[in-house]
């Protein structure tokens, strides 16, 4: 087995940058224990967007789309994950037969569902506020039709 075929596990410390914003995407990662903070970069500044914990998985993205990364994730404490190197994962979803698959594709969904309920909900914030628009500006049209 050569060593991009290979499974390992290593450990992160609290603070350490696992994968950075912009890189090219060589590994999928599992979280046996710890948790990880994904972070944006947004105008100068760094944006927190999700912390994940055990059993979550994170760098799939950049796999299965061959863009650069999308985020920056660091240990947010002591984390030990499993490191998948991306031709074993590629190999893995060719034959079903790792077992980071099954939970991959449920959290996947998972994403997908949030993904869209947030689209909901963001769909109805917007219907409100036009119609705070339009009603605001009615009682303006009013108010400059008064004598």
């Amino acid at each position: 087995m050569s060593e991009t075929e290979k499974i390992v596990t290593k450990t992160f410390q609290a603070g350490e940058t696992i994968l950075t914003e912009g890189d090219s995407g060589k590994h999928v990662y599992l979280i046996i224990s710890g948790s990880v903070e994904i972070y944006k970069a947004t105008g100068g500044n760094r944006q927190l967007l999700n912390t994940l914990g055990s059993g979550e998985i994170f760098g799939e993205m950049g796999i299965l789309t061959n863009e650069p990364r999308y985020a920056t994730v660091i240990s947010a404490e002591e984390s030990r994950l499993i490191v998948v190197h991306d031709k074993a994962f590629q190999a893995a979803l060719l034959n079903d037969k790792l077992p980071i698959i099954k939970p991959l594709t449920k959290q996947l969904a998972s994403r997908f569902r949030e993904v869209e309920l947030q689209n909901q909900e963001n769909l109805k914030r917007i219907a409100h506020l036009e119609n705070e628009l339009s009603y605001a500006r009615k009682k303006l049209l009013e108010y400059e039709l008064k004598p």
